[in-house]
């Protein structure tokens, strides 16, 4: 029983160890390809990508040790892998519920957040780095741009376009940022639920290992 517990502690810690790198790389792409985004959206916003990879990190070096510490049942450092695990599971679960909560407003905060850059002159370049970032124009579309500059600007179309027009331009930036936040929460959220609940699992799992390793040196005492 004992043999079978620590292998599969030690199978569940390499899943936690890629799962920590599935975190990293994720937030690490949305730190790389909405780095524009970034710019227009609240500072709050901002801090989730780092959040995400930090996690990772978190996840991905706890895990590693506690492969270490399944394969050579120490007591101590189960015990303590253990008690991490909990909290690092309630802490996710936390963050995981206010995703998915976050999940039922992102369309319309997006909407709220490109807006209001698009008003602003100060803030014109930004957007510009937006649209040619997601290949989209205005806020709805070419429609956008409408009484407001003489022409298209060359970011709503595509870079080889030799005129940017409303018939060669790039659809509204609204649902295509919106559905860019709403994939990669959703994506988010999802690998935090599968990483909790094997988390729960492998703290289990622990203890048990800990208490069997334990028994087992009190017998040959």
């Amino acid at each position: 029983m004992c043999f079978l517990v620590k292998y599969v502690l030690f199978f569940a810690n390499v899943i936690f160890t890629l799962a920590g790198l599935t975190l990293i790389g994720v937030g690490s792409a949305v730190l790389v390809l909405a780095s524009d985004v970034l710019e227009i959206v609240p500072n709050a916003l901002n801090a989730i990508p780092i959040t995400v990879i930090v996690l990772g990190c978190v996840i991905f070096v706890i895990s590693f040790f506690g492969c270490c510490g399944a394969i050579r049942e120490n007591r101590c450092f189960l015990a303590t892998y253990s008690i991490i695990m909990l909290l690092l599971a309630a802490g996710k679960i936390y963050l995981a519920v206010v995703i998915f909560k976050a999940m039922d407003t992102i369309h319309m905060k997006v909407v709220e957040w490109l807006t209001k850059a698009f008003i602003n002159e100060n803030m014109r370049q930004p957007f510009h780095a937006v649209e040619i970032a997601f290949r989209c124009c205005g806020t709805v579309g070419w429609q956008s741009y409408t009484g407001l500059l003489p022409a298209l600007p060359p970011s709503c179309c595509s870079a080889d376009a030799a005129v940017c027009d409303q018939s060669n331009a790039f659809g509204g930036c609204n649902g295509v940022v919106g559905d860019f936040f709403a994939t990669y929460g959703e994506a988010t959220a999802s690998v935090i639920v599968v990483i909790v609940a094997v988390e729960l699992v492998a703290m289990l799992f622990g203890f048990c290992l800990c208490n069997n390793i334990t028994n087992r040196k009190r017998e040959t005492v």
